[in-house]
């Protein structure tokens, strides 16, 4: 009869001990549930709304409207444009400048920066100009060379999923307009630019 009582004893104990360990087992598996109910973190996209922004210098774009453009102030008159499309929300930023320079081509411009032959290079266009884009360990830069005058876009390669979209934006609606109906629809901030790009129009 002992041996009864003490053989039913250890199977009592067997039972509550499996019971534990599988309400341990199934328990355990709650966290990895939880886990897979995060929501996913929404990603950075430039808009798909745009703002057409008009230089006295004589060229327009169109660019998100969740981002900003800042311009220099520049007392140089070898320097017609200085901008930064940056994001509040987003690292990195877009820089075009355009300014005077003696170079005579493109390539010329690619020998100035040091950027090296094993740099990827590929010929591109701004606005109705040839130009050349290259591509290094940490940016992209685009150049062309016009009547003297150089044009540089720069895009850091940080975040480039996001900045890359805003390039091709601005790139694909780059174009060139006179100085004289800029100024006419700058209002105020306008000025006289002494500035003619390929393609314009001159009126004697």
């Amino acid at each position: 009869m002992k041996k009864i009582v003490i053989i039913s004893a250890f199977i009592l104990v067997l039972l509550v001990l499996g019971v534990f360990f599988f309400l341990s087992w199934k328990g355990s598996g709650k966290p990895n549930q939880q886990i897979n109910l995060i929501p996913s973190v929404k990603e950075n996209a430039p808009s798909e709304t745009f703002i057409e922004y008009t230089d006295p210098a004589g060229f327009s774009f169109s660019y998100p409207d969740n981002l900003s453009i800042e311009k220099a102030d520049t007392e140089d008159p070898n320097s017609y444009a200085d901008l930064q499309i940056f994001s509040k929300d987003v690292n990195g930023s877009i820089k075009l400048r355009i300014e005077d320079t003696k170079l005579k081509s493109v390539d010329e411009w690619i020998k100035s920066n040091n950027i090296p032959d094993t740099a990827m290079s590929k010929e591109n266009k701004l606005g109705n100009l040839d130009a050349k884009e290259v591509r290094t360990t940490d940016r992209l830069m685009l150049g062309a060379v016009d009547q003297k005058i150089l044009f540089t876009i720069e895009v850091p390669l940080v975040e480039e999923k996001f900045w890359m979209k805003v390039y091709e934006k601005i790139l694909s609606e780059f174009s060139f307009v006179t100085p004289e109906a800029n100024n006419a629809s700058s209002g105020s901030n306008s000025y006289q630019s002494d500035v003619i790009f390929e393609g314009e129009e001159v009126v004697e």
